[in-house]
């Protein structure tokens, strides 16, 4: 989970209910499982007149192979580009005109489009989308356009420390699963792609049964599920569609470690990520990991940064984190530092990460987490947007439910769970990969 400054953490940490639950932010929320497999979610709130329109679909570099990877995000960037009935560079026009903005994003795991406009003009919003996701004209031109819009951002990316030490991380801590190819694809990928192959992933992914249709703010439901029916209709004598979640490949966690590796690259300070294989989105463990990165290196006052930085001032900045997903989700610590500490950096992670094996967590440190943690749920579910977000999120990975249980889950969290988390996941068995700097020398 992501931190917001401390001070307003503090701020909400003080007006938190104590028995507030997820729940309560996802108030009236509606969910409809439509006979062509479409999910539908429907979160009506009038406190403001805006509505956030999203539409997330269960495709990304878990898809792809290596000879495919970065058609999801070439993809993403053809939908804005026009459909059979809307001209090329009229959606974004349109929604404009509207007050609103239309964006995008592939992730390993997923896909999503979402529109945020004012409130009297959602129809149109979920019009544009059902039509971007169902009828997309991948124009010749505007492709081609595009794919040197991508080409450039795999420049830019390969050029950027943080961008290419997260793609050359997960290439290392992942061997057999696709989450080890970056989300831009390669050069060559994205060069070799023809109309034809695009047109072909289209269809293959962009089903209704592989979508959720989300709706979150000032409208209405009764109105707003009529209209999706509408756009996304069951074909005549059709079967109801079983929704299945995709395979998902797990790793090993018995493969050789610890991975080290130093890459050379144009930076003057040490650009340093030590990364642990953690449990799938469907593992009640996830809720353990979370906490134990907040206590780990989320705040000044977490150990990390109590160590590394305040005391033994060794590292400019640093932070832990866990990041599920659909398959192995993975424990980071990311880090930056003078080029003459990589053993001593390295070895005081290590040492800091080791003692929650062996060492008990006090009941103050593990309740200040918790706080902390439904303090960072709460300011990250503040918009409508934000909460259409989270929703869709979990849908794509795992299932709405997911976020609605998930402060009910941390709060169940106990000491022995985050020690047993720790000897389970949190061992030998890292990846360390860093970028160090080459003087006058290219990567």
């Amino acid at each position: 989970m992501k931190i917001k400054s401390l001070f307003s953490i503090f701020i909400i940490i003080l007006l938190i209910p104590a028995a507030l639950t997820a729940d309560n932010l996802f108030a009236g929320l509606e969910q409809h499982h439509l006979d062509n497999g479409l999910s539908v979610l429907l979160l009506r709130d009038t406190a403001k007149p805006i509505v956030s329109v999203q539409i997330w679909i269960k495709t990304g570099v878990c898809n792809e192979t290596p000879e495919t990877n970065g058609i999801s995000h070439f993809i993403e960037h053809m939908l804005f580009k026009g459909t059979t009935s809307r001209p090329v560079n009229s959606i974004q026009r349109a929604v404009e005109s509207k007050g609103g903005m239309i964006n995008g994003a592939t992730s390993k795991d997923f896909t999503y489009y979402y529109i945020n406009l004012p409130s009297p003009y959602w129809k149109e919003a979920i019009s544009i989308l059902a039509d971007m996701v169902q009828n997309a004209s991948f124009d010749a031109i505007e492709l081609e356009n595009e794919r040197l819009v991508v080409l450039e951002e795999i420049k830019r990316q390969n050029d950027e420390p943080h961008a290419y030490l997260w793609n050359k991380f997960n290439e290392s801590i992942f061997k057999r699963t696709p989450y080890r190819m970056p989300t831009l694809g390669t050069a060559d990928n994205i060069k070799s792609f023809s109309r034809e192959t695009l047109l072909q992933y289209y269809a293959a992914n962009y089903k209704p049964a592989n979508m959720t249709v989300i709706l979150a703010g000032d409208f209405s439901q009764e109105e707003a599920l009529d209209r999706i029916k509408g756009l996304f209709p069951v074909a005549v004598k059709a079967k109801p569609v079983v929704k299945k979640s995709p395979p998902v490949t797990i790793e090993s966690y018995e493969d050789p470690f610890p991975r080290k590796i130093e890459l050379p690259f144009k930076v003057n300070l040490v650009y340093h990520v030590i990364g642990f294989l953690g449990p799938a989105i469907n593992s009640k463990d996830q809720y353990a990991l979370d906490l134990l990165s907040i206590m780990l290196g989320q705040g000044r006052s977490s150990r990390l940064n109590e160590s590394l930085r305040e005391e033994k001032q060794i590292v400019y900045s640093i932070s832990s984190s866990f990041m599920s997903q659909r398959g192995n989700g993975i424990f980071l610590v990311d880090t930056i530092y003078p080029p003459n500490r990589i053993p001593e950096v390295t070895n005081a992670i290590t040492t800091e990460i080791s003692r929650f094996r062996v060492a008990e967590v006090s009941e103050l440190e593990l309740a200040k987490a918790k706080q902390m943690l439904i303090a960072s749920f709460i300011l990250d579910n503040q918009t409508s947007g934000d909460k259409a977000k989270t929703l869709g999120y979990y849908s794509s990975i795992a299932k709405a439910e997911y976020a609605l249980q998930y402060l009910d889950k941390i709060n169940a969290v106990s000491k022995a769970d985050i020690i047993r988390v720790a000897k389970k996941y949190l061992g030998h068995n890292y990846t360390s990969i860093l970028l160090q700097p080459e003087m006058g020398g290219n990567k």
